[in-house]
């Protein structure tokens, strides 16, 4: 079949799908190899059942593989690709450094205690290009100073107070804002902020002034933009908290939604939701682009901000 003007060869296709630079997060090493592998599969019009016959394999592993529920190595992504017909050998050889990126340690491996979902969170946060966080209680962890995260756990797990647990919760916190937004390529980070956000006090009156001028620097980075959704918007969305994470995968964005789910990102728990898919995912960027059409704009949201600190005393 003969390629239409402005079509892209599907090895093109591929091959910009897997490219792949060093040194990024093994989670999205994980993402963008199963997203290539299932590209790959449709492009070569298998169906998992007919790659888990071919391969004498279980069905169960093909769907694992494709969903991340398991780690990959080199020999089982060679035999995929040799099936699906990817015999480029530096298609090859990008798959097999995905492979061995995504089985690399990183810094939150050091906190043994996290849990899995919220450390797969961690890391697509710690390798994105794009961040957007709609949150309609608390100020984003990434943004949170010390003082307001301290109060955060403390309001919603008093018995951590003073203990190693709030300690490593602060510790995480503060990490992450070192490697997402201290890093030499930061993404781009768009928040929503409810005004109930801004006027809620949280940790007392000098918490929360000290937040919110904390927020109006951060606002002032070429790369961070804030919003306010005044109180006069009305309802834009009936979920209260959820983040947009996008990857640029060669030529193509996708984006991964993850829902909160009872404080899942307020705290460390397994309790979030991934949605990968684009039909599924969809939704969520149109409702985001809804908010944010009717929020403040980005330098009325600073002064607005500016504003709220300045009547805390």
């Amino acid at each position: 079949m003969s390629q239409q003007d402005g079509d892209v060869p599907q090895s093109d296709q591929r091959k910009a799908e897997i490219n792949v630079s060093g040194g990024q997060s093994p989670t999205v090493a994980r993402l963008r190899l199963r997203h290539a592998l299932r590209s790959a599969r449709e492009s070569s019009d298998y169906t998992q059942e007919q790659v888990a016959n071919e391969l004498e394999w279980s069905l169960s592993k093909i769907i694992r593989i494709e969903n991340g529920a398991v780690r990959m190595t080199v020999t089982d992504v060679r035999a995929l690709l040799q099936l699906y017909g990817v015999n480029d050998a530096s298609e090859v050889s990008e798959m097999e450094t995905l492979v061995r990126a995504s089985r690399q340690r990183s810094w939150w491996t050091e906190h043994a205690d996290l849990p899995p979902r919220f450390a797969t969170f961690i890391g697509l946060e710690d390798g994105a290009s794009e961040l957007s966080f709609y949150n309609s209680m608390l100020i984003p962890g990434l943004l949170q100073t010390e003082s307001y995260a301290r109060a955060v756990i403390r309001t919603l797990e008093p018995d951590w107070a003073q203990t190693r647990q709030e300690e490593e919760f602060v510790t995480i916190r503060m990490r992450r804002q070192k490697h997402v937004l201290g890093r030499l390529d930061p993404p781009r980070v768009r928040v929503v902020l409810e005004e109930a956000t801004l006027r809620r006090v949280t940790g007392g009156v000098q918490v929360q002034r000290e937040q919110l001028l904390h927020l109006v620097a951060l606002g002032t980075r070429p790369n961070i933009c804030l919003q306010v959704l005044p109180f006069s918007a009305g309802v834009y969305t009936l979920e209260p908290t959820f983040v947009l994470m996008g990857f640029p995968f060669g030529t193509t964005s996708d984006v991964v939604v993850y829902l909160e789910m009872s404080n899942a990102l307020a705290l460390p728990s397994d309790r979030g939701q991934f949605l990968e898919r684009g039909e599924v995912a969809a939704p969520y960027q149109e409702a985001f682009s809804r908010i944010t059409d009717a929020a403040f704009s980005e330098a009325d949201s600073l002064a607005y901000i500016a504003q709220v600190a300045g009547e805390l005393h």
